[in-house]
């Protein structure tokens, strides 16, 4: 699988257009266990567009995980986040999320699951909307874990975009992992150009059922 993946990671950046947008991504995040089936994830990340806006945007707000059995994990929400527009004043804004998650299939060394999340945003500059997005992937369960992802959002216009995503997580299992990943992210004329997205994560466990997902 991970010849496969890095395989993919390679098809990904020779099919990207010559105009796309290139930016980096970094998320730190800590998960806590709360009770038996009950997890919170304390997020935060920030993005940067190098050569252009620099720093763009934060934001932190707390995850919450519920497994509700075995394969099923319901999932709810919170962000504020602050964001640079082209005027380069920094917009403030909320969004709330939820859905759920579902195992595919789990062997030894191999899960595929798929996860579908509706959030809202709630802007400063008054123009709110809600998105909708649909994710497969599959993932690696050894302490060096690549991963692979297709990610479809939607909004009341119909498709918004789609990211490709592959990455490698290391010490997966372990109370502390290290992500290293890239996505390619085709969008609407309206919403933006293509854009690269170079990603680092950095996670803490402290006796969460998991360590959080590559990418809310």
């Amino acid at each position: 699988m991970t010849r496969a993946l890095l395989l993919a990671a390679l098809a990904l950046l020779c099919a990207a257009s010559a105009d796309a947008q290139t930016e980096t991504q970094h998320a730190f995040d800590g998960s806590i266990k709360l009770t038996r089936r009950l997890d919170v994830v304390l997020h935060a990340r920030v993005r940067t567009q190098p050569g252009l806006l620099g720093f763009y945007q934060g934001r932190l707000g707390p995850i919450f995980e519920y497994s509700a059995n075995g394969r099923v994990t319901l999932i709810a929400g919170y962000y504020y986040a602050r964001q640079e527009n082209s005027e380069a004043d920094y917009i403030a804004g909320h969004r709330w999320f939820g859905g759920g998650e579902v195992s595919l299939w789990s062997t030894k060394g191999t899960e595929a699951d798929a996860r579908a999340l509706a959030e809202w945003f709630d802007l400063a500059q008054g123009s709110d909307y809600n998105r909708y997005r649909f994710r497969f992937r599959v993932s690696g369960k050894k302490r060096v874990a690549p991963y692979g992802s297709v990610e479809n959002f939607l909004d009341a216009h119909g498709w918004r975009s789609t990211r490709y995503a592959v990455g490698l997580r290391l010490g997966n299992g372990a109370r502390v992992a290290l992500d290293f990943g890239y996505f390619l992210e085709p969008r609407r004329a309206d919403v933006g150009r293509t854009r690269h997205m170079f990603m680092t994560g950095v996670h803490w466990r402290f006796g969460a059922r998991r360590l959080p997902g590559s990418d809310l």
